[in-house]
């Protein structure tokens, strides 16, 4: 989530913690361990946008698969949020539990990379953006996968 973060200009630690809901600790340590994995620039605080795509759209579905669970009030994710809804036609909504949200709508269930997602649609809405479109390559449909990887190209400006 801090890599998705990072593809715009960065602030403190603690703006950052405050924008993702996440504290300042807990940004310091994915700094590290972006850096580990050669997904942060060394000279500066910005993603390696390059990299980060090469990870998306080849490995997050086998490193952190997601599955549709319950259907449940939340948030709107994957090909169910923008900008992803506009171009995938989808009969079945997807969601990050989050019963009471202003925005919640009823659908499948799938689990957040971050326990805070729910939160980003108001905090940090083109982090909201970036993570759901990775939601959608978590998923692992093979028809999605492509509007995905062109989403997240216009979002880092590849």
């Amino acid at each position: 989530m801090v890599a998705l973060r990072l593809t715009k200009p960065a602030g403190t630690l603690v703006a950052i913690g405050d924008e993702l809901a996440a504290s300042p600790s807990q940004v310091h340590a994915a700094l590290r361990r972006l850096e580990l994995a050669g997904l942060l620039r060394p000279d500066s605080r910005a993603t390696n946008t390059r990299a980060l795509l090469e990870f998306l759209t080849g490995g997050v579905r086998f490193a952190y698969p997601a599955q549709r669970g319950p259907l449940r009030e939340g948030v709107p994710t994957a090909y169910s949020a923008a900008p992803l809804n506009a171009t995938v036609d989808a009969i079945d909504v997807v969601v990050w539990p989050a019963p009471g949200h202003p925005q919640a709508v009823r659908g499948f269930s799938v689990t957040p990379l971050f326990r805070r997602a729910p939160l980003l649609i108001d905090r940090s809405p083109d982090t909201y953006r970036a993570l759901t479109i990775v939601d959608a390559l978590r998923l692992g449909d093979p028809r999605v996968r492509p509007h995905a990887r062109a989403a997240l190209e216009a979002l880092f400006g590849s």
